[in-house]
Order: C-alpha cells, then structure tokens, then sequence
C-alpha cells in the first residue's frame, strides 16, 4: 500500500516562534512592550495583543513611522492594523525620524541624518526580554526561519526597559492617540499631526498604492 501524501499547505509554515511567543504572551500578568522596525501582526498574534488588553495588561508598542521606515510595503501593510490596534487599546509610538536626540543613536554630524529603527525585543512582565532576529510580521512570524533568547531576568528586564525611555519619549516618537471621531493624531512634543507624517505627498501616495496590494502575507 504506498505511504500516504503530505501535500505542502499554507498551514505547515514554520511557527515554533510565533506559537511560543504568543503562549508568554498569554501568561502576562501586567505588560507587555514590543520594540519592532516592521510590524504587521499576524491574526493570532493580534488575537493574543487584543486577549491581553481584555484581561488589563497593559500593551506598548514601538514601530517605524512612515518616514523612517526602510521598507515602505511592510509600513503600508502594518497601516491596516493601527486602528485594530489602537481599539483594542495597544498604546502605540512610531519613530520620528528627526528624534530630537539622534546624537544619541549617531555619531556626529547628525543633521542630513535621518533615524531609523532596527531593534526587535519583546518585555514580558518584569521578568523576561525576548531579544532575537523576528519582526512581529508574517515573514517572521510564518516565512522565515528566526530565532532569539528568552532571559528570565528581572534585572535585564529592568535594565533595557529603562533605556527603552528615551526611544518612547515624544522627542523622538510620535505617540498615536485616538480621538473621540474615531480618528488618530500623531502627537509629538511640539506639534500634533491629524495624519500620519510624510516627507511629500508623493511619499503618501505611494503608500496608498502598496497598501491596497494583496501581499500582506509575504512581508
């Protein structure tokens, strides 16, 4: 009798990571913070973010704005899920690419300098940091294969949240705010957008064109 087939599906991706991950992230108690250069959620990992908020942990995250982002199909992506996001109560923060403080990330002379984020960690609690190579997008979560340490440190876990403050701090990330419309502003130090900040409209427009392309899923 032959052996029976096992037919390649879109289900047999790779998702040790993302199952582990979404696991920890069902076992906080308090807060979770993800620092991520690209971020698109995957349906479960949102499902997991939104399971959180409900029970009172409170959800912090750390992205690319449409300025600093290298790969502008990933941001166009990830623009479908602000809202979602924001709903369910997720306090998000985008980089400004002219940080006030890039002196801090750059060596001088920092003026024709823009910044930009690479960084990937999740802060479970206040006791485990997930540091490794996975965005929390599908590439990562679902195409690639990643890895990463999970430390169970409440000294680490300290550690990199206090230098986590200056990365989230409005001179140098825009802090998403939701407004009783249902709109959002981009709410800076000094200045407060009603849309998301853009080099030119031409910058905006091409993120409209990629956004409504049916590729979510590979990036």
């Amino acid at each position: 009798e032959p052996a029976p087939t096992n037919p390649k599906t879109k289900d047999e991706f790779p998702s040790q990571l993302a199952a582990e991950l979404i696991n920890i992230l069902d076992e906080c108690d308090t807060s979770v913070t993800f620092v991520s250069a690209y971020l698109i959620p995957t349906p479960h990992m949102e499902a997991a973010v939104e399971r959180a908020e409900k029970r009172g942990v409170s959800v912090k995250i750390l992205t690319n704005s449409l300025q600093s982002n290298n790969h502008l199909a990933a941001h166009s992506a990830y623009r479908h899920h602000i809202h979602q996001l924001v709903k369910h109560g997720a306090d998000m923060h985008e980089v400004r690419a002219q940080a006030k403080d890039r002196n801090y990330y750059m060596q001088k002379p920092i003026d024709t300098k823009e910044l930009g984020l690479h960084a990937k960690l999740i802060l479970f609690d206040d006791d485990r940091t997930f540091i490794g190579s996975a965005n929390m997008d599908p590439r990562s979560l679902r195409l690639n294969t990643e890895m990463g340490f999970l430390i169970e440190s409440k000294e680490i876990n300290r550690t990199v949240r206090e230098h986590l403050e200056i990365d989230f701090d409005k001179r140098n990330a825009w802090h998403l705010e939701p407004q009783p419309d249902g709109n959002i502003h981009w709410v800076s130090d000094d200045e407060t957008r009603t849309a998301q900040p853009v080099d030119s409209a031409f910058q905006r427009l091409e993120d409209w064109f990629l956004s409504v392309l049916p590729v979510e899923g590979e990036l």
